[in-house]
Formats: C-alpha cells, structure tokens, sequence
C-alpha cells in the first residue's frame, strides 16, 4: 500500500468541487500544485475521501472494540471522525461475536449505496450566470436551501449558517432628496397599462407559504409552459449562460461545461441547430474546460467568452475568432464590456482586475483589486466601474487609476456576491452572504440603505431598468426573492413561487415583468406591478440562467444540456 500525498491532496480537492465550496478548490488547487484533469482519474468516483474515511471509522470502531481473544465488545455509542469516543461496552460471547462482525460486514457492503451524505455518482454541474459568478449543484436534483446544507454556489468559499430569520424590512432612511432616482418624468402621465414602478403591499415572511400556495394556484390556471417551449440543442453539457445580442434580434449566445460557446441566430428555419460553434479547447491540446463567462459588447459586433483556465477570446457576431488573451492560469469569475465597447473587464479568482482595449487587443491596465476572490463587477459608465469580492468590500475604480479606489464600501459582513449600478447612476447596491442587500452612494461612506429580510445567502440583484425608479430586486438561496424600493426603504413584495434556491434574475426590457430561474427547475414570470405570478415554465432540468430578449422571448440556460426558448406573455 503506497500513501503519497499528492493523492490525499486530489481526494481532498475533488471533495471541496464536489461539496460545491469551488472557491476553495480552486485556491487549494493552486497551493498544492494539482493539475490534473479528473478525467484522467478514472478510479476516483465521486465522494471517494468520504467512503475513505467512512471505511476507515469502520476500521477504527472494529479495532476499538476487539478484545484480546477475538471476540468483540457491543458498543451502542455512536464513533465519530472527531471528539473522543466514549463506550458503552458490553462483551459478546463468541456466537454473538461472529454473528455481529457478519451483520457489521453486510452493513459495510451496502454502505456504497447510500454514502458520500448523498453524493452518490451524480455528476457536478458547473453554473456561471449573468457571467458574474459560478454555481454548482445537482444536475437532475438541487439540495433544497437550508441553513445546515452545504452552499451550491461554486464561486464563493463555503456555506455559512444561518441563524433564524432575519425581520422582514430594512428600516434605514434614505440619505436623499425625496425626488432621488426619479428624474424629469416624476410627474408625466402614463396609460393605464404601464407600470408605476411600485408593488402593492408588504408580505411579511410569516405569510410567505399562503402566498406561495396562491402563486401556485395562478401558475396551476395559467398552465404548465414546457410543452410549448423552442428547445435548442447542440451542447452535450451543462447550459450555465445565455445572451441576447443586445443589437442584433434572434441571436443568442450560450455558454456550457463542454468547452464551448454557441451563437445561435433563431432567423434560420429548424431548431437552431446551425449555430456556430466557439471552441474553447486547452492550448496543449487537452481536454475542454468550461466556459466560465461570457458578454456581448453594446453595439453587438464582438462577443467575449471566458474559461476556466484564464483564456479569454474575442470573436465576431459570426463566430470567427478575432483573438486570444491570457494573462495567468487562473479562472475568470466575471466580465463586462462598457457603454461604448472601447474597455473590457476581466476579473480573475485571484483578486485580479485587468481592463483590455478596444476589441479586447491589449491590456491597459491591472488592479490588484481584492485580497480574496472579485466575484462581480460593474460598469458605471466608460472609464468607472465597481467591484466586489469575498474579501467583504465594495469598491470603485476609475479606468487608469489602479493604485487605489477612488472609493470603497465596508459593512458586509461575508462575501459580496455581486454589484449592480442603478440606471441613473446614483446609486449602487451589493448583495452579500450575511443575507443582506445595501444601497450606496458616492456621496457617502454609509449605505443610504441596508435591506435585511432574506434568511440566507443573497446571490443576485438587479435594478429595474428605468432611471426615474428605484425598485430593486434580490434573489436568495432561501428560495425567495424580495422587491425592494430604495426611494421608500422598504420591502414591497416577497416571491415564494421557487422551492429551491433562486440563482438567476432578469427584468424584461420595459420593466413591466420580472423572470426568476431555480434549481427547482422552474422559471417563473412576475409581474411588477403587482407581484402575480404571470406564468410557469417547468424544465426537464435545473435552470441556470434566464435572459429576456428585448421583444418578450425568455431563453433558458438548462442543466440537461440544453437551451429553452418560451414566450411567457403569449402561451
């Protein structure tokens, strides 16, 4: 028997990628210099160092409780991997021995079946969404959100427990004029028809099941969408991004774990599947990586894709590669084009920030931005961006200015899951791990407002896209997802349609309807006027990201490899 410990290391990194703390692995990947494709290690099943040590606990309590003689000691305590063991023994005579050591064998021989804490052989499905962060779960079943399971994002450290529910409303006041956010159409007149930008009424969290049974029930009258659904195939693995051209009608961009990109253009008669393909093959010709991150510039001439291995490539609307660039082996959380196409992020595990030219041709500059991970950024406009990370700050850069930040935020208390500028540029809000989102201004230190209400972690948040209102929406793994208003400091709506975690968030283009996408495997359309349930679409596999085109169409970013495309206002 040979222990070597580059093997004790691989065990222990397949296991932080498999428990979902991707973070981790990565960075323990890093340190203990494993670079090896799991590929390459046919033997090593999924939660190998949990069968490991479950057999040698097996071993332990077989040795502790043998005597001299052979015969074996009954001990009803139970034997644990750490704090000492206590026994409450009691001798066996030598039938009862030999009869216990076969019931003890039979035990061991089933154990495979129901070990690894429900691992078992299924496969790891990596997630970036939004092409911010990376989550990980199930492909055909997500753990549902609790305070004791492990975390499903892969783009965080770990999961941190929750105490018990926080109150349902932030009570901070705003830091503003009264007319903030609101600009010049405050007062105009609108139909009857459009949205006013504010939801109804408060639901506290004690009244969250009897609206979800309600949201079900208008889900059950609206109908079941699925059947009606465009599905695009090509990828053979997880779907984990999707974008619309923002310039371009009918052509998507796709991201999944088989190494590649896909740009499809839905004009074409049949199932898209004429799509090009963006390869994304290793540099010495090895196995695919995932893509990690991808970005349409605003005129929709350049597409930007990202991957596991630090490479980014540039190509056109067509799919012809135009360039590569790697500036260190590390991956690429999050990326963004500006407003005008001339600057390109690329924010990398190890707190790295670098913005590349035009076209993504050369780099300008490099900012040594977080101690830990940068987990998203954000353009303000063409030359300012935020930026957040786990090392629990906030902070803001200006393009050629990479010494400091020009401002940064504290008062999260864990990692900073992503950061989102309102459309009028005012204001900034941060969601966070400690189950909070919080508004900032430039103006200010403080947040001018501090939304506490979700009892777990706060993955995403998005603005409404409209300068002259300030309602903001936050997705969370505890299976909601609250609308706030920044204007009034409170929570307006609290959307219990999910049973699982709530990992994507989009508004459509007009502002009128909200999308949200689960591990549960359904999308559901809200709208936000008044907080209903519109429509339901159930998928054949966990959703990992949702984009609305700007006439209405939802595409679907899916774990069972493939894409869905449903028009939730017309079916």
């Amino acid at each position: 028997m040979v222990l070597k410990s580059d093997d004790v290391n691989y065990l222990v990194y397949r296991y932080l990628k498999e428990s979902g703390f991707l973070h981790s692995s990565y960075i323990f990947q890093f340190e203990s210099q494993i670079y090896r494709d799991d590929q390459e290690q046919p033997n090593v099943e999924p939660g190998s160092l949990l069968r490991v040590l479950q057999k040698g606990l097996q071993y332990m309590d077989v040795e502790t409780h043998l005597n001299e003689d052979g015969t074996a000691r009954l001990c009803t305590a139970p034997f644990s991997l750490v704090g000492k063991h206590v026994c409450s023994v009691q001798a066996l005579d030598p039938a009862t021995a030999a009869a216990a050591a076969a019931a003890a064998a039979a035990a061991a021989a089933r154990m495979p079946a129901k070990r690894n804490n429900g691992f078992g052989a299924r496969p790891v499905v990596t997630s970036p969404v939004h092409g911010g962060h990376t989550l990980v779960h199930d492909a055909a079943t997500a753990p549902p959100p609790s305070s004791s399971s492990a975390t499903l994002k892969e783009a965080k450290k770990s999961a941190k427990t929750r105490g018990p529910s926080i109150p349902a409303a932030g009570d901070a006041a705003m830091d503003t004029d009264p007319s903030a956010g609101r600009g010049g159409s405050a007062g105009a007149e609108e139909d009857e028809d459009e949205d006013d930008g504010r939801m109804d009424v408060d639901v506290p969290d004690a009244e969250k099941e009897n609206h979800k049974t309600a949201h079900e029930a208008k889900a059950g009258r609206k109908g079941r969408t699925g059947d009606a659904a465009q599905l695009l195939r090509g990828h053979t693995s997880s779907v984990s991004l999707c974008a619309w051209n923002p310039a371009v009608p009918n052509v998507l961009a796709t991201g999944a774990g088989d190494g590649t990109a896909r740009i499809w253009d839905l004009s074409l008669a049949g199932d898209g599947s004429r799509a090009a393909v963006l390869s994304h093959d290793a540099e010495d010709g090895g196995a695919c990586v995932d893509v990690t991150a991808l970005a349409w510039n605003a005129q929709g001439t350049l597409l930007a894709t990202a991957c596991y291995n630090g490479q980014l490539r540039v190509w056109t609307a067509a799919g012809e590669l135009k360039l590569t660039q790697r500036q260190r082996q590390v991956p690429i959380i999050a990326m963004r084009w500006n407003r005008d196409g001339s600057s390109l992020l690329s924010a990398y595990l190890d707190g790295t920030i670098v913005v590349w030219g035009a076209e993504g041709s050369q780099k300008r500059h490099e900012y040594k931005a977080h101690t830990g991970c940068v987990l998203d950024v954000d353009w303000l406009d063409n030359t300012t961006f935020a930026s957040c990370g786990n090392d629990r700050a906030v902070k803001v850069w200006r393009e050629g200015e990479p010494a400091a930040p020009v401002r940064m935020f504290t008062g999260h208390k864990s990692d900073i899951n992503a950061v989102r500028w309102h459309a009028s540029g005012k204001y900034l809000a941060s969601a966070s791990d400690d189950g909070t989102v919080k508004v900032w201004s430039m103006a200010g230190d403080q947040p001018v407002q501090d939304f506490v209400g979700h009892s777990q972690q706060v993955y995403l948040v998005e603005w409404l896209p409209r300068p002259d209102k300030t309602l903001l929406a936050s997705a969370s793994f505890d299976g909601t997802v609250r609308v706030w208003d920044a204007h009034s400091s409170s929570c307006l709506r609290v959307l219990a349609g999910h049973t699982k975690a709530v990992d994507s968030l989009a508004f459509s283009a007009d502002g009128r309807h909200l999308a949200t996408g689960s591990f549960d495997r359904k999308v559901c359309i809200w709208r936000v006027k008044d907080g209903s349930l519109v429509n339901t679409y159930v998928a054949d596999g966990a959703v990992h990201d949702v984009q609305w085109a700007a006439k209405g169409r939802v595409a679907v970013a899916l774990a069972n490899s493939t894409v869905a495309l449903f028009d939730p206002l017309t079916t």
